[in-house]
C-alpha cells in the first residue's frame, strides 16, 4: 500500500471514530430541559397584570408547614391573548380556579393557578380577561421571558401542574382540559 492510501485510511478511521463518539455521547446538560416532569419547578416570580407581586416559592414554603391534605397544588399556565388554544382552554382554567380538585378519598384539594403571559402586552392581557373572565394572577414583563426559557416553553398554551412538594407532575402542550389537569392531584 502506498503512503497516500495509508493516510486516506487513517483519516477515514479517525472520522469514523469521531462519528461513533458523537453518536453515543450524552446530550448537553446546559441546553433546554424539555422533560421537566418529576423535576423541581423553576422559579416563578414577578409582577402580575394587576400589579401584585407573585412568587410560587412562597406557596411551596407555606406547604411545608401544613398537613398534606391542606397543601396547595399549583398550575402554571403559559398563555397569550393572541393564542386561539388559550381561548379553547380558558373555561377549563376557570373551572380549576373555582372548583379546585377532589382527591381520591373525596377530600377537597387546595389549588391555585398562576398565568405567565407569553410574548404579550399588558393591555391585551387585560382585554382578554375582560372578555373571557377569570381572576388569577398573570405575570407580565421582561421576567416572563426567562420563566418561559426555564420551563422550555416553545409556544402558548402550555400548562404545568406542580405538586405541593415543588415537583412538576404533569406537562400539557396545547389546550388543557379540567379533567386532565386534576387527574394527577392527590390529597
Amino acid at each position: 500500500m502506498t503512503p497516500l492510501k495509508w493516510v486516506i485510511a487513517a483519516v477515514g478511521l479517525i472520522a469514523a471514530a469521531f462519528i461513533v463518539v458523537l453518536a453515543v455521547q450524552n446530550v448537553q446538560q446546559n441546553g433546554p430541559n424539555f422533560d421537566l416532569v418529576g423535576k423541581p419547578v423553576p422559579p416563578v416570580q414577578g409582577i402580575s397584570v394587576s400589579g401584585e407581586s407573585v412568587d410560587l416559592d412562597l406557596t411551596l414554603q407555606a406547604n411545608r408547614t401544613k398537613a398534606p391534605d391542606e397543601q396547595t397544588w399549583t398550575a402554571v399556565n403559559f398563555f397569550a391573548s393572541w393564542c386561539s388554544g388559550c381561548v379553547v382552554e380558558h373555561q377549563a382554567l376557570i373551572q380549576f380556579t373555582e372548583e379546585g380538585a377532589k382527591g381520591a378519598n373525596g377530600a377537597q384539594c387546595s389549588t391555585q393557578l398562576l398565568g405567565v403571559a407569553f410574548n404579550d402586552e399588558k393591555e391585551a392581557v387585560k382585554g382578554f380577561f375582560e372578555k373571557f373572565g377569570g381572576d388569577w394572577p398573570v405575570l407580565i414583563g421582561k421576567e416572563t421571558n426567562q420563566i418561559a426559557i426555564d420551563f422550555s416553553v416553545l409556544t402558548a398554551p402550555e400548562t404545568f401542574l406542580v405538586a405541593p412538594s415543588g415537583l412538576i407532575v404533569l406537562k400539557v402542550v396545547g389546550p388543557v382540559t379540567y379533567e386532565k389537569l386534576v387527574e394527577g392531584i392527590t390529597c
